[in-house]
């Protein structure tokens, strides 16, 4: 017989809230992490691991992993349904208890993209800018994002790296375009579910993205491109990462939102028994 029986029912048992599934998660991020960036990340991913592991298995054993939750007195509880004929009228829009689907309105896709067409053409200005004035070409910037997918540029010299070459601009153009209209979409889909306040959207697309995205690139670039992390200028970068994330969150915000179709209620009810 178990405890609650002996108790007469007056407890149910459920399982014992516990973080040890988390640790053991952030163990395996660092321990991979430490794969590509450093071993300091692999030799604290390993410690946390073998701690998460050590810890989950600990409540695992038995009489440690649950909990007795007590029950509600017998007159709190909810009484048994009496059936009654007739049918269950679907909920209409607008009823209590009717489900929505949320956000109710969102950005259109076309806005996304259109955001992220304008801020890649835009970003394009201080990267140029950065080829012209620290490096005298404005077509090392252009080459060097080439080398995301052609092998050779990184170990090409730096007079290689400024000169004009056909193949690497229309690479670099449909590279740039991507990434740009990508990250349009993402942000357009993302934005009705932010926290919203006077200049959010700015403040989001603007701010927080282009400085959480500079700081993965600050940390995964050597692996990516080794060669772009040898000429970056990370001013420059970081400064073309803010003209993107303003224009495109300005026009994805500048653009009318659009209705979600909700779900249309039943059309058959269901008649009790």
């Amino acid at each position: 017989m178990s405890e609650s029986e002996k108790k007469g029912h007056e407890y149910v048992e459920m399982p014992t809230p516990t973080a040890w599934p988390l640790v053991f998660a952030l163990g395996i991020v660092l321990f991979a992490a430490g794969v590509g960036l450093h071993l300091g990340f692999f030799a604290v991913g390993l410690a946390v691991f073998a701690f998460g592991v050590r810890g989950w298995i600990a409540q695992l054993i038995p009489g440690a992993g649950h909990m007795h939750e007590e029950l509600a007195p017998a007159s709190e509880r909810p009484s048994d349904i009496q059936p009654a004929p007739g049918t269950v009228e679907p909920l209409k829009a607008g009823a209590p208890g009717y489900r929505f689907r949320l956000p109710e309105h969102v950005h259109p896709l076309s806005s996304g993209a259109k955001g992220g067409l304008l801020g890649g053409m835009a970003m394009a200005i201080p990267a140029m800018l950065y080829g012209a004035i620290d490096q005298s070409s404005p077509w090392l910037p252009i080459n060097l994002l080439a080398g995301l997918v052609i092998p050779g540029v990184v170990d090409a010299n730096i007079a290689s790296l400024r000169e004009f070459q056909p193949g690497a601009l229309a690479l670099a153009t449909v590279i740039h375009l991507s990434f740009s209209i990508t990250f349009g979409l993402m942000y357009g889909v993302i934005l009705p579910m932010l926290p919203t306040f006077r200049g959010s959207p700015l403040v989001f697309g603007g701010v927080v993205m282009p400085i959480i995205w500079s700081g993965v690139c600050y940390g995964l670039m050597g692996v990516v491109n080794p060669a772009l992390e040898q000429h970056v200028s990370w001013r420059w970068f970081v400064a073309s990462q803010f003209v993107y994330g303003l224009v495109m969150s300005y026009v994805v915000f500048q653009s009318q939102k659009v209705a979600v179709s909700q779900a249309p209620p039943l059309k058959v009810g269901a008649r009790s028994t």
